[in-house]
């Protein structure tokens, strides 16, 4: 599925809405599901950064296993398109076909809504080489890690680090703020150690346990 070019300047007597306002559209409109292929084909021209932003809200709050997965398998195609310096979005069928309940869209969008509504508040168009295509094979690589790291089944809160910071990353793409995908890019750092740890931990205790049977 192909879906239209990140950050191309909208039409001229068309504003581009903000981030949070065309969540809220997704999640209020009319159907009782949506597929990710709806949600993709409606994001047009910043439909990497608002790709990165759908598949990482989902486990910014604890989920039942096997969402991370695939929200996380999610980040890493688009990632890998980043990273390949692709100028459209190419998604395989097997998620765009996938659908979610609206309700649920919208108990998760209402959920992250005030903090992203905060977080725009600081969004502006700066420090903008971070958002250019040179740039993005950074973000898609740092994407890449932290899908892979959603779809391991880390223990504990292993999850929820990596796609705040993959929401994080897509906010500042999307409003094409390098401040905040900088932010983001920290912040995903910051999850590769809390993942790690909780890794390690986990991995010591079971020699433990077998060492001292």
């Amino acid at each position: 599925m192909q879906i239209d070019e990140l950050g191309r300047a909208p039409e001229r007597d068309a504003p581009p809405a903000r981030t949070s306002e065309v969540l809220r559209d997704l999640a209020y409109s009319d159907g009782d599901r949506v597929t990710f292929g709806e949600i993709l084909a409606s994001l047009r021209q910043r439909a990497f950064g608002f790709a990165m932003l759908i598949f990482s809200l989902p486990s910014v709050l604890p989920m039942p296993p096997g969402i991370p997965t695939v929200c996380g398998a999610a980040l890493a195609i688009i990632a890998l398109n980043l990273v390949a310096v692709r100028r459209r979005l190419w998604m395989p069928k097997v998620i765009t076909g996938k659908s979610v309940a609206r309700a649920d869209l919208r108990r998760v969008v209402d959920r992250v809504l005030p903090g992203l509504e905060r977080l725009e508040r600081f969004c502006r168009p700066r420090l903008q080489f971070f958002t250019e295509p040179l740039a993005r094979v950074v973000v898609g690589v740092v994407v890449l890690v932290l899908g892979v790291i959603m779809i391991l089944p880390i223990p504990f809160i292993g999850n929820i680090p990596p796609a705040i910071a993959a929401a994080v990353i897509a906010v500042g793409v999307t409003e094409r703020d390098g401040a905040v995908v900088l932010a983001g890019v920290l912040g995903a750092a910051a999850a590769i150690v809390i993942a790690s740890t909780a890794t390690w931990a986990v991995l010591l205790a079971i020699v433990h346990y077998f060492v001292t049977r």
